[in-house]
């Protein structure tokens, strides 16, 4: 696989991901795309996060090596979205029970699952894109928190992973109407059926995620709370605009 401009296998980054030392990590994802740590502050506690510097020339050299390749060429994986905050508060304020375990789906850079692990949960970060699976342990590790988060590649379209999990998040993992089903499927075979699990999605309240919803509320009982944010980076990935107040909406998903 091509990874940051640099050829690496599939062995390779598992290796990297298991095995890796913070150093070996970003001598990889440095070697051609300059990049930095951005501090996030969620109440008293802050995470550092690694991001790509020049977003711009990143995004563009990806759009040239996919021959204009549109959004599924677009590192979406690689910015920090304000619907994972709302994650990250609402596990900071949860006290962890033995042995409970969290998933992030979809993560990126992991920050929902930073956080859960700073507040004492173990903790596995998933996502499809090789990049964003190097970005995740990279903060990891940057966070002391390697012990407590495990990341793993986890397609949950083709729903080939084997694990439950207390609790599994994910923000903006709704985008697309082609994913509601596999995803639904996904979070059934894999939320504990215990009275304390529970899934936790968040996104923009312009996703048109009816559909979803209205399916799984044949399996979890569903409550919506919804926040105001102010999009001050309206211009990342190409979206010009002005600074915008938008809302954001958070669902909890209980079993039947």
């Amino acid at each position: 696989m091509q990874l940051l401009n640099r050829s690496l296998s599939s062995q390779q980054l598992e290796h990297l991901l298991r095995e890796g030392t913070l150093e070996e990590l970003m001598a990889v994802v440095s070697a051609r795309n300059k990049v930095h740590f951005e501090k996030v502050r969620v109440g008293e506690d802050v995470v550092e996060c690694l991001q790509v510097t020049d977003m711009e020339g990143y995004i563009e050299e990806q759009l040239e090596r996919t021959a204009g390749g549109g959004f599924d060429a677009l590192p979406l994986w690689a910015k920090i979205w304000p619907a994972s905050l709302p994650l990250a508060i609402y596990m900071q304020r949860l006290i962890p029970g033995p042995d409970e375990r969290v998933l992030e789906v979809g993560a990126g850079l992991g920050l929902a699952g930073l956080f859960a692990a700073k507040q004492g949960f173990s903790v596995v970060v998933s996502d499809i894109v090789p990049e964003a699976l190097l970005f995740a342990r990279i903060n990891a590790l940057q966070n002391n928190l390697g012990e407590s988060i495990q990341v793993l590649p986890i397609d949950f379209v083709k729903n080939g992973h084997i694990g439950r999990y207390h609790r599994i998040i994910g923000s903006e993992v709704l985008y697309r109407e082609q994913f509601f089903e596999p995803l639904l499927a996904f979070l059934r075979n894999h939320l504990e059926p215990t009275s304390r699990s529970e899934v936790l999605l968040t996104a923009d309240a312009s996703r048109r995620s009816s559909k979803f919803f209205a399916a799984a509320k044949n399996y979890f009982q569903i409550s919506r709370s919804s926040m105001p944010y102010k999009n001050d980076r309206v211009h990342e990935f190409g979206f010009g605009g002005d600074v915008a107040e938008k809302e954001l909406w958070f669902y909890r998903m209980r079993p039947l």
